[in-house]
């Protein structure tokens, strides 16, 4: 069949990511260095020197996380490999876009720092919380967290693993209430946000806005959307989809099926391997593998 590209989201950040792609690729160089142009921010210093700290803000973790892996869609690219349908996890799915050329790359970094700050805005930190919950029967965990006010599954990541996101006190009635029932592992993230919850309505609306006057291109070849688990080409309902994933939930178990229907082989095209592992999991017939591993190219 063909090949599929997945994109990682925040949390995949690492200093010195993308500092070799740099150092020995002029394709890259370009990317980077009309990034740091357009950003005027030091985003090559942050990302390649670190220090950790600071690396793992939001917005400059997304922003180089997005530049990493748009680095390896060039040198992918180089070596004759494109991908036959995309997707991405959470931020990823921006990245999807990009891939696709649904925007150029100033779009692209100017819309993942806007979704970055209206997300941040969103809902008080303070108030805020997500968790991952492990070793627990799907129907188990929708039947315990469904009489939860302000807490939702946000990210259904694997046939073993999830997230729930919503107000501090809601998310911890959440994990305790998800012991009890006899899940394995359930343990706080460190976000600053209840990202893909109701919460992030305010993010939703004034996302909307700021995309009305985006130029959005038809992709190029399908994207599997997280908050539906479906194919997607058509330049406006692509725009219609960003503000509304912010507050969906991220169906990537669902996705990553979707594509195993499509593909024969799937590369996570960015730092990490997060994804690598999740679709191991999801998909075990697929041939998987990371950029971490096609570093002789």
């Amino acid at each position: 069949m063909g090949i599929g590209f997945v994109f990682p989201g925040q949390g995949s950040q690492v200093v010195g990511m993308g500092r070799d792609l740099y150092e020995n690729h002029a394709g890259v160089r370009a990317i980077w260095d009309e990034a740091e142009a357009l950003l005027s921010i030091p985003i090559k210093t942050e990302c390649f020197e670190g220090p950790e700290t600071k690396l793992k803000q939001t917005q400059l973790a997304q922003l180089g996380i997005f530049l990493v892996s748009a680095s390896w869609l060039t040198v992918l690219a180089d070596q004759g490999l494109e991908p036959t349908v995309v997707a991405g996890h959470s931020l990823g799915e921006l990245t999807a876009y990009y891939a696709a050329g649904v925007y150029d790359l100033e779009t692209a970094l100017a819309v993942i720092a806007y979704r970055g700050e209206a997300m941040a805005a969103a809902h008080p930190s303070e108030d805020s919380a997500m968790s991952a919950v492990m070793g627990i029967d799907e129907s188990v965990l929708d039947s315990v967290i469904a009489p939860i006010d302000n807490v939702v599954i946000a990210n259904y990541n694997s046939p073993n693993q999830w997230v729930i996101s919503g107000t501090k006190s809601a998310v911890g009635a959440g994990e305790a209430a998800l012991k009890l029932a006899g899940a394995k592992r359930v343990v706080p993230l460190p976000v600053s946000g209840a990202f893909h919850s109701p919460l992030m309505a305010a993010a939703a609306e004034k996302f909307e806005q700021y995309l009305a006057d985006i130029p959005f291109n038809d992709a190029e070849f399908p994207i599997i959307l997280n908050r539906t688990a479906e194919s997607e080409f058509e330049a406006d309902a692509l725009r219609q989809n960003l503000s509304k994933q912010v507050q969906s939930s991220v169906l990537w178990t669902h996705s990553v099926h979707g594509m195993a229907d499509q593909v024969d082989a799937i590369y996570e095209v960015g730092p990490g391997k997060v994804l690598t592992s999740l679709v191991k999991k999801i998909a075990p017939e697929l041939s998987v593998q990371n950029c971490m591993e096609l570093a002789s190219l």
